[in-house]
């Protein structure tokens, strides 16, 4: 093992990686979350009518919180493909990092020293599509799990195998 000093410049930057991006499909299954989640919120107004008295009132509250819900699901929507667009994650020599946000950008690089759980899931909307998420637990406080979505299972369990496979080497 070596321990030579490195520039600044010569370093790998973050914001210069290559991301792999994510299945095509992963854009679907968040169209589906997001009306999903509209559509359960545009039904909270609707319990009003039971719960108000005066009907004048009602409907003015239901219509104003209904076009307020239908505004925000439009410029979610629109908000979705640049976000996807966005999302991706690069894999290095001694960590992986994974991108997202576009209003709030995120990047997490996880040191393969530092994972201490990998796992393959799925939920109910990307069994749909196909779709796996691959989690990874590593050992800091803060942003304990990282979740890699919108991946297909080939591409999940190569990237669980090498993270495990990293693992052991790294811990040698």
């Amino acid at each position: 093992m070596t321990n030579r000093q490195w520039c600044p410049e010569n370093i790998d930057r973050v914001e210069n990686l290559t991301y792999v991006p994510l299945e095509r499909r992963y854009l679907k299954v968040q169209f589906v979350k997001t009306a999903m989640a509209y559509i359960g919120l545009m039904l909270l107004p609707v319990f009003l009518l039971f719960i108000t008295e005066d009907p004048a009132g009602r409907n003015a509250i239901i219509i104003c919180a209904e076009s307020v819900l239908l505004a925000a699901a439009a410029v979610n929507m629109l908000f979705l493909p640049k976000a996807y667009a966005y999302k991706g994650f690069a894999i290095r020599e001694h960590d992986i990092t994974y991108r997202s946000g576009i209003i709030f950008p995120k990047t997490v690089t996880i040191p393969f020293c530092k994972v201490q759980q990998v796992s393959v899931r799925q939920t109910p909307v990307t069994r749909m599509f196909g779709l796996y998420a691959v989690d990874i637990v590593n050992g800091a406080q803060f942003l304990a799990e990282t979740t890699i979505p919108g991946l297909t299972k080939e591409k999940a369990d190569g990237i669980k195998a090498l993270l495990i496979e990293r693992i052991d080497n790294e811990s040698k």
